[in-house]
This record gives structure tokens, C-alpha cells and sequence, in this order.
């Protein structure tokens, strides 16, 4: 997905700064009155005798819902709901600490990272997605936004550092959004424009990229297959219902896992993208609400059941080899050596193997 597109070109504003500054305040402060994490007991299953596999390192309390969470190197970004884009230092995932927060309107329920050009984006609920530049990471500068309807997930390319970034947005009512921001020299500025909107059936809630593919997974319509070599003009492969309600995707290449919500983990083979086919499940005791793929390991988010983790080296049998209790786990990351989980009650969880 490196194809350079062009476009009319939109400087994007919502409205003066003061008033609108004035309006995240007020905001805020009625987020920090009911949305603030809630401390309390954390447990594991070892409390009750069973094998988890996975401990917990450290929790770090945010003001906010966590609902999802990215970590490129030292930096963690959480989209903490009303609480905005929250930034943390990770340097010693042991002891995470606060860095900066960049608000937002509405809800921020996603968020991505573009290394390169230091800039965090987070989405805005009915405002679409905010891109803020972090390169002070303690001071967020918003740089522009792009216009959705009701945003819940998004994917970052960084086309071409420095120049191009392209977002890909699951927009909620049936949306799939594609967003272009791009650097003018001679002005000094980013400036952002949507290249394509296509309305589709069912309701975007997650979305993820695979080469030429974005997958978006369409709540009770299951997982959708889109060919976007060409930016201006995606279309769909191929689409598959799922048993339950499509909330998160991640994939391998070969096969697409999805956070079914009441039916658990769904595995769907997409070796054949135009006629995408269910060959795994696994029902877990929750809500499974997020996904992350690594090496060989499928990493649930699954609410009140915590963290879930299988092994799918045979793909159409997961095996559940570790999990972590945690309050109310609604996303996960992984790197090397840690697992990052967004948890609503908790704020951020690290983990690791045992």
C-alpha cells in the first residue's frame, strides 16, 4: 500500500482554538467526575489453583476508560475514552510513567503511531481522528483532523515519512473511511483530505492491514476483505459471517483472527481472499473484545475474563495456553518481551510470560 494518490487538497479546522479548548475542558472535567480507572484487588488464576502462564509485572491508573492501547519503543499510547490520547513512558515497562495527555471531544477509542514523524493518532468518535504531533511527548501539538462519523478503530501507513501518511478509519454505521495527510513544505504545514468512503453493510468496529488487504470486522455482519491497491477506488475480496459479533481483527497472512465478542475467538482462513472460510473457534467465558497476533500466539482481550492467550500452530484447534485475570481487559499489544493490555478499570496492564 505505497501508491501515491492525489487529491484536492483540505486544510482541515474546527473552529477557533478558545472555543473549542474551552468546550475539551469542560469535557474533561465531567470524564474525570465518572470516568477515572477504579483501583482495586487485581487477581490471577493461580488465586484459584489454576496455571495462568502469564504474571503481572506492573498497572498504571489513567483518567479515562482505556480502550485500546499501542507501543512503539519506549512509548505506550492509550485512547482513554473521554480522557483523550494518554502517553506514557515505557522505557521501564516496571514502572510506566505519564508523560503527556491529548485530549479529545468525544470518545477516543483507537489509536496508532507513525514512528517516523513522531505523531500519535486517536480516534474522535462523530469528529472522525485527531493526529497530534509527540515529538515532546510531554507537550501533544495537535497538527490537523480528519472527518469521520462515528470512528471506533484505525490503521497508520507511513507512505513516505515526512511526507505522506495514509489512515485507514473502521467509521462505525457500515463506514470504511480512508484518510490522507500530507506535508506542504511551502507552507510549513500537514494537510489532510478523505480519498475514499465507502458505505458498507454492517457496522465497522476494527480494522487491521495485510499487504494489498485491509480486514474490518463488521460487528453482527462478521469479517469483510477489502483490496486497497489502489486508495482511490478499494473494493471488497470476499466476506464471511461470524457467530457472534466482529468487534477486533488481527492476522498472520494466511489466517484472520477475529474477537467475536460472545463467541470468543474466531479463526477465519483467508488464503483464498475472495472466499474467506471459518476453520477454528474457541468460546471463552467472557466478552472478547480485542486481538494481536505474534509469532505463533493469539493474544484475546476478553473483558471480565481478562487476557487470553492461545497457541494456533494448528489453526483450526486454538489451544489456550496462558491468561492473566484482569478487571475488564478491552485491548492488547505485544513486543518482545511484555504485554500491554488496555483495561478499563485498571488503565494499563503489563504482563509477561512466566
Amino acid at each position: 500500500m505505497t501508491e501515491r494518490v492525489s487529491s484536492d487538497i483540505i486544510r482541515t479546522k474546527r473552529g477557533s482554538p478558545g472555543a473549542r479548548r474551552a468546550l475539551v475542558f469542560a469535557l474533561a472535567l465531567l470524564a474525570f467526575s465518572w470516568g477515572c480507572a477504579r483501583r482495586g484487588a487485581l487477581t490471577s488464576p493461580e488465586d484459584a489453583g489454576e496455571p495462568s502462564g502469564y504474571r503481572l509485572v506492573t498497572s498504571f491508573a489513567i483518567e479515562g476508560y482505556a480502550e485500546d492501547v499501542f507501543v512503539s519503543g519506549d512509548l505506550a499510547l492509550v485512547a482513554a475514552s473521554q480522557g483523550g490520547l494518554v502517553i506514557l513512558d515505557v522505557s521501564d515497562p516496571t514502572a510506566p510513567s505519564h508523560l503527556g495527555t491529548a485530549p479529545t471531544v468525544f470518545k477516543g477509542t483507537g489509536c496508532a503511531y507513525a514512528p517516523s514523524d513522531s505523531f500519535g493518532y486517536v480516534t474522535d468518535g462523530s469528529l472522525g481522528c485527531v493526529a497530534f504531533d509527540l515529538s515532546d511527548p510531554t507537550a501533544p501539538e495537535e497538527v490537523t483532523y480528519v472527518a469521520g462519523t462515528r470512528t471506533w478503530d484505525i490503521a497508520v501507513v507511513e507512505t513516505a515519512p515526512g511526507e505522506l501518511h495514509h489512515i485507514f478509519g473502521a467509521d462505525g454505521e457500515g463506514d470504511f473511511r480512508i484518510w490522507e495527510l500530507e506535508y506542504f513544505a511551502a507552507y510549513d504545514a500537514w494537510y489532510s483530505t478523505q480519498i475514499y468512503h465507502g458505505n458498507t453493510t454492517g457496522s465497522a468496529r476494527g480494522i487491521c492491514l495485510h499487504e494489498d488487504m485491509a480486514l474490518l470486522a463488521m460487528e453482527e455482519l462478521g469479517l469483510s476483505i477489502f483490496d486497497v491497491s489502489s486508495l482511490q477506488s478499494p473494493y471488497e475480496l470476499g466476506h464471511v459471517d461470524t457467530p457472534g459479533e466482529a468487534r477486533a481483527v488481527a492476522t498472520d497472512g494466511d489466517y484472520a483472527y477475529v474477537a467475536d465478542w460472545r463467541a470468543g475467538l474466531q479463526v477465519v482462513d483467508i488464503t483464498d481472499p475472495s472466499s474467506p472460510v471459518l476453520v477454528g473457534e474457541y468460546d471463552t467465558d467472557d466478552i472478547s473484545d480485542g486481538v494481536f497476533y505474534r509469532d505463533g500466539l493469539v493474544y484475546l482481550a476478553d473483558h471480565n475474563g481478562g487476557l487470553k492467550v492461545f497457541d494456533v500452530s494448528d489453526p483450526t484447534l486454538p489451544v489456550l495456553v496462558g491468561q492473566l485475570d484482569t478487571p475488564y481487559a478491552n485491548a492488547v499489544f505485544v513486543t518482545d518481551e511484555y504485554v500491554y493490555v488496555a483495561d478499563r478499570d485498571w488503565g494499563l496492564i503489563v504482563a509477561e510470560e512466566e
